[in-house]
């Protein structure tokens, strides 16, 4: 997608004002110019609204991060509720402020060596017909404990409301699943629920008891997903507009215009940086050093600052050889992006979560975890990353774990002196550190204004722009609709519900996981859901399939798309075995009367590893292969290998900066 192509089409559309003569609309084309505007302006405004929804939910999640239970409570509407786990329902912002503090030690702010990483994943965004209210399901990956105490993982899905009050988007009812609370050493096989689903302390009595009754790990529960079976949604029709002069519609379309560039901009640098995380999976270091302007930064909290492109290419080079895979994982997942781009549509910042798993083999297997503080640059017409600022959180070997040890540098940073010492001598969890946020509190900050021009466009030229915004609209609504078709083929995944996700396939869709082969048609996607268990999860069972870090394409036509994305599992059997999954999906979607339908769901396999054993001593296996009593309509598409050999999944876009 050209991010160009408005801001161009508004020059050429004036030079074409200036040099023509001009059609004044005549009042019947004015007011169906005036409806036109008026459909393309709420279909943008819906698009805003599932922008800000996610921003407001990744804030949740950054200021829980770090104990900021007063910023978090202010995110909630002033009658909102909470509900975590089995812990009751606190009702109000000011019992929301109570809860969220009795889960730290009274006050804001973590103490030195607490970790409360809540990764705010997944997420699958309704509005309602009006656009005053929305539900949202995210999956909350928890990573918690004290440094030389405990450590923790955790995980499960929400199922929130929204409303927007006054212009802004609140949360109105918070409600957070608990699959599994288990202490780090031994995991989910050894271990059930160290709380059982209770958080608060007994001094906490909530408002009201929990709405839904339900047991967690060892056993299973299927939370009540919004978006199952639910009948599609038809926004209310645009509120009747009185102006029809040639000034009102030309400043309208100029302001539609801008705010559409603005979800055009913030998707492709959503991509950048996702693909930036894509290219040091795989150490393609040319790649990544590509996507940065010529006098970048590249800073990272405790090591320090290395300037320029030349620079940043030596720091990667001394990690190791460009496109060296075997024998190494280096998989730097990029999470969680609020990103905001300034009114002049030339510059942009980004906060992301970054969590890393890496290891080589036989030497060492590390956790990671950090905040990306970026900055990027529009530079002929293409995004750029002009400063990438990482502040590292959490950093330790998989033996020992976060409860164990906090690493003050990756062991895997190479011994190169940087340009100019960090700015930060020391951001991880052992200290006590809060990144500074490039954004003020969601729910207080306003949308900077777009200078409107008051010249009136000749009627031609302003039915033109009116096509070339509906072009570009159109597209980031079909992102957005894949987007969620996605999630809910991981949330269908997770949780064995084989019909739902079969439905979510085109007549003649394929899957393909590992190397079990394509099944082909409707009847042979639900055939090979099979292979995976039975439909339903059985309590003792873990089935979790994380999906996330979407690159999606969508072709000129708007009747394909094409989607690279991360899974990451958490998979096994209560007193007998964890496993972990790592994987690449490469997806194809298909328009079908209008609905987006998966056409080809492919899966790479990274790795499996067993819980009790991670990456360094890992060993070599194949894939899962074709199973006889259940075969496939055609052979596997691809052969590759899994860590600690290596494969690098085809990728099916180009470097959006260098076209390669």
């Amino acid at each position: 997608m050209n991010t160009l192509k408005l801001r161009l089409l508004g020059f050429v559309l004036l030079a074409l004002t200036l040099s023509a003569p001009q059609r004044v609309l005549a009042s019947d084309d004015a007011q169906g110019t005036a409806q036109r505007i008026g459909q393309l302006e709420q279909r943008k405004t819906r698009l805003q609204d599932i922008n800000a929804i996610k921003r407001l939910q990744r804030a949740y999640g950054y200021y829980l991060d770090k104990g900021l239970w007063d910023d978090a409570a202010q995110l909630f509407a002033t009658d909102g509720s909470i509900e975590v786990g089995l812990d009751g329902v606190y009702r109000g912002q000011t019992r929301v402020r109570q809860y969220l503090r009795s889960l730290g030690t009274g006050r804001n702010g973590l103490p030195a060596g607490q970790l409360n990483e809540h990764l705010q994943l997944m997420p699958v965004i309704t509005l309602s017909a009006d656009g005053q209210s929305a539900r949202g399901t995210w999956r909350d990956l928890i990573m918690a404990g004290q440094l030389g105490k405990d450590a923790y993982w955790s995980e499960g899905p929400f199922e929130n409301s929204y409303v927007k009050q006054n212009g802004v988007w609140k949360i109105s009812q918070l409600h957070w699943f608990q699959t599994l609370y288990v202490p780090y050493a031994g995991g989910w096989a050894q271990h059930g629920d160290s709380n059982g689903g209770h958080f608060a302390g007994a001094g906490m009595k909530p408002d009201a008891p929990t709405t839904v009754a339900y047991k967690t790990w060892p056993s299973a529960y299927t939370p009540p997903f919004h978006f199952r079976g639910a009948a599609p949604i038809v926004p209310v029709a645009p509120a009747p507009v009185t102006d029809t002069s040639p000034v009102a519609l030309t400043r309208r379309s100029a302001q539609l215009a801008a705010d559409v560039q603005q979800l055009v901009d913030q998707n492709d640098i959503e991509n950048l940086q996702r693909i930036y995380g894509f290219y040091i999976d795989k150490s393609q270091w040319a790649q990544a050093v590509s996507l940065f302007t010529d006098d970048a930064e590249f800073e990272i909290a405790g090591v320090g600052v290395f300037r320029g492109k030349a620079r940043i290419a030596a720091y990667f080079a001394a990690l190791g050889p460009d496109g060296k895979l075997e024998g190494k994982l280096y998989d730097n997942m990029q999470l969680q992006p609020i990103v905001h781009v300034a009114a002049d549509g030339q510059s942009a910042q980004g906060r992301w979560h970054l969590f890393t798993q890496r290891a080589i083999a036989g030497v060492e297997h590390e956790w990671g975890t950090g905040i990306y503080e970026n900055d990027y640059a529009r530079q002929d017409g293409v995004w750029k990353i002009r400063k990438l600022r990482l502040y590292p959180t959490m950093i330790t070997s998989y033996g020992d774990g976060w409860g164990k040890t906090s690493l003050a540098r990756s062991s895997f940073e190479p011994a190169l002196t940087p340009d100019a010492p960090p700015r930060v001598a020391r951001s991880t969890f052992d200290a006590v550190f809060v990144t500074p946020f490039h954004y003020p509190h969601p729910v207080k900050q306003s949308r900077l204004p777009v200078a409107k021009p008051a010249t009136p466009v000749a009627a031609e030229a302003l039915s033109a722009q009116l096509d070339g915004i509906e072009r570009h609209l159109a597209r980031v609504e079909d992102v957005s609709s894949i987007e969620n078709l996605q999630m809910r083929y991981g949330y269908y995944l997770a949780t064995l519900l084989w019909d739902d996700l079969a439905a979510l396939f085109d007549d003649n869709g394929t899957i393909e996981i590992a190397q079990r082969g394509v099944y082909v048609g409707k009847a042979s996607v639900r055939r090979n859901l099979n292979l995976y268990g039975q439909a339903g999860l059985d309590d003792g069972v873990l089935h979790n399939h994380m999906q996330y870090q979407p690159v999606i394409t969508v072709a000129e036509d708007g009747q394909s798309a094409k989607l690279r994305s991360r899974a990451f599992s958490m998979m096994g059997n209560a007193g007998k075995s964890g496993q972990w999954m790592g994987g690449i999906y490469e997806n194809e979607f298909i328009k079908v009367n209008g609905v987006w339908k998966f056409r080809r769901d492919q899966q790479i396999n990274t790795y499996f590893a067993p819980y009790d054993v991670g990456w360094k001593e890992l060993k070599q296996r194949p894939a899962p292969g074709i199973t006889d009593s259940n075969p496939p309509d055609r052979p596997p598409s691809m052969l590759f290998e899994m860590y600690p050999k290596n494969f690098l999944p085809p990728y099916h876009y180009r470097n959006p900066v260098t076209g390669r």
